[in-house]
C-alpha cells in the first residue's frame, strides 16, 4: 500500500507540475527545455534610433524593401516612440517607391485617421492621391500607355483624394502639384469621350459620334477636349445633313476657335489623338517627406501657384450614377447654341458642374 500511496503522490505531483506548465504557457516549458518555439513573441533587436536610421540608410540605397520592413519593425515595437510618425511617412514613400501603390495608399490612410493633427498631415494627403492615380501595382502604370483609355476607377479616387487636399489644406506646398494632377485627370476624362468620338467618326457612326462630343461640351466645359468636340458636332452634322446646326456649332469654332477650320472653312478634325497631356505637364516627382527640403511644384506653364489650384477648384468630374440619372442626349433632340453655352466657350463657366451621362 505504501508503494501504491508513493506512486499516487509521485504521479500527483507530475500532474501538478504539468498543470503549472500548461498555466504558465508553452513557452516557458520550452525555455526551461532550452527548445524554440515558432509562436514566440518577438522582442526588438535593435533601439527605436537604430531601426530608423538603418531604415533610411536602405531608402538612400534605394532598398525600399528593407526600409518597409525596419519601419514596421519599428512601429511594432515602439508604437507610440518619438520615430513612429515619421516612420509612417518614411514608409508610404518607400512603398510607393518599390511600386506597391495600393500599400502606399493604404499607409497614407493609416497617416490621415491616427495623425489628423500631425504638422506634416498634408503630405499623406498628396501621397495617397499620387499612389491611387498610378492604380494597381499590377495594372497599367503612369507613363505606358494613352491614359485616356485605361481603367478610370483609380482615377477617381485619386482626383476625389487631390480634391480633399485643396479643401482641408490649401496653403500646402503639395496643393499646386495636386492641383495639376487633377486638371490632368479632368482632361483624361474628357479625351476619353473624345477617343471613342473619333472612333465612331471613322466608322460612320455619325449619331453615336454626336453623343460622345456632346459630353464632352456640356459636361468637361474647362477640358483640352471642347475645341475637338466642337469640331465632331460640326463635321458629324453636316454628315447627318442637320445643317442648321451644323452651323451653330460652326459658329462656335469661328468665334472661339478659327484654327480648328481651314481657310475654305472646312472642319479640321484629330482623329488619331496620338498627343499626350504628359508633353504638357510635368509633376512634382514624389519624394521622402523632410521638413528641411521644399516640395518639387513641377512646370505649371507660367501660371502662378494660385491660379493653378484656383483653376483645379472648379473641376468636378461627374458622378458615376450620372447615367442612370440622366437620359442620354439624341439626333432628335440636338444642344442648341444658346447665350448660356456661347458663354461658356468663352470661359464664364460657373464652378458647379452637372452630372454627366455615360454613352455606353
Amino acid at each position: 500500500m505504501q508503494a501504491v500511496g508513493n506512486t499516487f503522490i509521485k504521479l500527483s505531483s507530475i500532474t501538478l507540475l504539468a498543470v503549472s506548465v500548461n498555466l504558465v504557457g508553452c513557452q516557458t516549458f520550452k525555455n526551461l527545455t532550452g527548445g524554440k518555439d515558432v509562436d514566440t513573441v518577438a522582442t526588438a533587436e535593435k533601439s527605436e534610433l537604430a531601426y530608423y536610421n538603418d531604415a533610411i540608410a536602405q531608402i538612400d540605397k534605394g532598398r525600399y524593401t528593407q526600409a518597409v520592413e525596419d519601419l514596421t519593425n519599428l512601429r511594432t515595437f515602439y508604437p507610440t516612440g518619438q520615430y513612429a510618425e515619421q516612420a509612417l511617412l518614411d514608409m508610404m514613400y518607400a512603398q510607393y517607391a518599390s511600386g506597391k501603390y495600393e500599400n502606399a495608399a493604404a499607409s497614407a490612410e493609416q497617416f490621415i485617421r491616427l495623425y489628423p493633427s500631425n504638422p506634416q498631415v498634408s503630405y499623406a494627403y498628396y501621397v495617397r492621391g499620387v499612389a491611387n492615380m498610378q492604380g494597381s501595382s499590377e495594372g497599367i502604370k503612369l507613363l505606358k500607355l494613352n491614359q485616356a483609355e485605361r481603367d478610370t476607377a483609380y482615377y477617381r479616387i485619386a482626383f476625389a483624394n487631390f480634391q480633399e487636399l485643396l479643401n482641408k489644406y490649401p496653403n500646402s506646398p503639395y496643393a499646386p502639384d495636386a492641383a495639376q494632377r487633377m486638371t490632368f485627370i479632368y482632361n483624361q476624362f474628357a479625351e476619353s469621350e473624345m477617343s471613342a468620338a473619333n472612333w465612331y467618326i471613322e466608322r460612320e457612326a455619325y449619331v453615336a459620334a454626336v453623343n460622345r462630343a456632346k459630353w464632352v461640351f456640356q459636361y468637361y466645359p474647362l477640358s483640352e477636349s471642347v475645341p475637338d468636340a466642337i469640331a465632331v458636332l460640326t463635321y458629324s452634322h453636316e454628315k447627318l445633313g442637320l445643317n442648321d446646326l451644323a452651323k451653330e456649332y460652326k459658329t462656335l469654332l469661328q468665334i472661339n476657335y478659327p484654327n480648328m477650320l481651314t481657310a475654305d472653312g472646312r472642319v479640321k478634325l484629330n482623329t488619331k489623338r496620338e498627343r499626350t497631356l504628359f508633353n504638357k505637364l510635368t509633376f512634382g516627382q514624389l519624394s521622402r517627406f523632410n521638413k528641411d527640403t521644399s516640395v518639387a511644384t513641377g512646370d505649371y506653364n507660367g501660371a502662378t501657384k494660385t491660379q493653378v489650384i484656383n483653376n483645379a477648384n472648379q473641376l468636378r468630374l461627374p458622378s458615376d450614377n450620372a447615367a442612370a440619372n440622366t437620359t442620354a442626349p439624341s439626333n432628335t433632340s440636338p444642344l442648341r447654341l444658346t447665350e448660356e453655352n456661347r458663354r461658356v466657350r468663352l470661359g464664364a463657366v460657373e464652378a458647379d458642374s452637372v452630372d454627366m451621362t455615360d454613352s455606353n
